[in-house]
């Protein structure tokens, strides 16, 4: 569409020796054409308006031209359809003005408007894969869906090259709920297009959305070997697999993830303990910076792996960052005072204990160590 402008602009400063003024009068319409071709709109609209309307020498076709690309780069999309009707009027008007009305009702979201021009534009609309694309979008909008993926259909058989039709049309499919014909579109335009990060990573979604998650996991698989260093796909491809409850293989994702932006760090040292993958845990929690969330991290870890002096012997550090006023993680030191038989020490921290889901816990725990202070065969780790 931008050359399109250039030769319409063109075309409305093509002016003959006959029709030029005394060089004591300024041509104001083809100096609008001028400042609208280097980009200064708001100028060539105020020329515009001095033009003399009243001129018989005035060639209202390049003027209703000029006032309607003017228009249309302010914005003024249904001022601008006005003026191009207008030209297109006139005899010897350029065709090529229908799709620049086509491309306005599109904006003002009158879309049969929008394909009622593209049909007046005749064959210049099918070769421009610019209004092809537009052509399909407006019968979607019009919830004419055969007709979109016909449309796209025609410009994939004819434009072999134009790997967006495949993108759009995935998008179409999706909705439709036709997952496998959208996963074979993802897969031509993965491997044909340069796609962005970004737009891959929006194909992987749309179909996770969809609930088709072994279909995005495919797509995911394929577009992690070709974005190797993209932490994001990654990210993606392991929650994919925690959709499907694949804990261990969503780990490995994490891990490598982490390899490759260490913000994934802390994920991956939650997943390998969710994965029951420990020492590899408590390796990923050393990698992160001394937070609370890595302290609260690597006691839940402990607690897990079973490893209570661990936990006890990070009293001080509980206490020095403040991390002791979560009652779990008091409850955590408490049960591991317990588990290595600290009864007095565990006491002190049930003590302080005040939600209701612990304070049933902690009562359990005082239960266990009232048996085990009575008889000591009968004590209940």
């Amino acid at each position: 569409m931008k050359k399109l402008l250039i030769v319409l602009l063109l075309i409305s400063l093509n002016v003959s020796a006959a029709d030029k003024k005394t060089s004591d009068d300024i041509d104001h319409l083809a100096l609008a054409g001028l400042l609208l071709r280097d980009g200064f709109v708001n100028r060539a609209n105020d020329e515009l308006k001095k033009v003399d309307m009243e001129d018989k020498a005035l060639d209202l076709g390049r003027f209703y031209t000029v006032q309607g690309l003017t228009l249309t780069k302010l914005g003024s999309y249904e001022k601008a359809n006005s003026a191009f009707k207008s030209a297109l009027e006139i005899e010897g008007s350029e065709k090529a003005l229908y799709l620049y009305v086509a491309q306005n009702s599109y904006k003002l979201q009158n879309y049969q408007d929008a394909l009622d021009a593209i049909q007046s534009a005749g064959t210049i609309a099918d070769e421009n894969v610019s209004v092809v694309s537009l052509k399909a979008e407006c019968y979607w909008r019009l919830s004419k869906h055969t007709q979109a993926l016909n449309v796209l259909g025609n410009g994939i058989e004819k434009f072999k090259t134009q790997w967006n039709f495949y993108k759009q049309r995935f998008n179409y499919l999706v909705t439709l709920k036709l997952y496998q014909s959208a996963l074979e579109d993802a897969k031509i335009y993965l491997k044909n297009a340069k796609p962005s990060e970004k737009t891959v990573l929006s194909f992987i979604s749309a179909l996770r959305k969809s609930g088709d998650t072994q279909k995005a996991i495919e797509l995911a698989e394929i577009a992690n070997l070709r974005f190797i260093e993209s932490a994001e796909i990654t990210v993606l491809l392991a929650h994919l697999y925690l959709d499907k409850e694949m804990i261990q293989a969503a780990a490995d994702l994490f891990d490598q993830a982490s390899i490759e932006d260490t913000k994934y760090t802390k994920e991956a040292a939650e997943m390998m303990r969710r994965a029951h993958k420990y020492i590899t845990a408590l390796y990923k929690n050393a990698q992160m910076l001394e937070t609370k969330e890595k302290l609260k991290q690597r006691v839940a870890i402990y607690i897990e792996f079973g490893s209570y002096e661990r936990i006890v012997a990070s009293k001080k550090a509980l206490y020095r960052s403040e991390l002791i006023e979560d009652e779990s993680i008091r409850y955590a030191l408490a049960y591991s005072y317990y588990m290595i038989g600290e009864h007095e020490l565990c006491e002190l921290e049930l003590k302080q204990l005040s939600r209701p889901d612990l304070f049933s816990k902690a009562t359990e725990l005082r239960k266990n160590m009232q048996k085990c202070k009575d008889n000591h065969w009968e004590c209940a780790l």
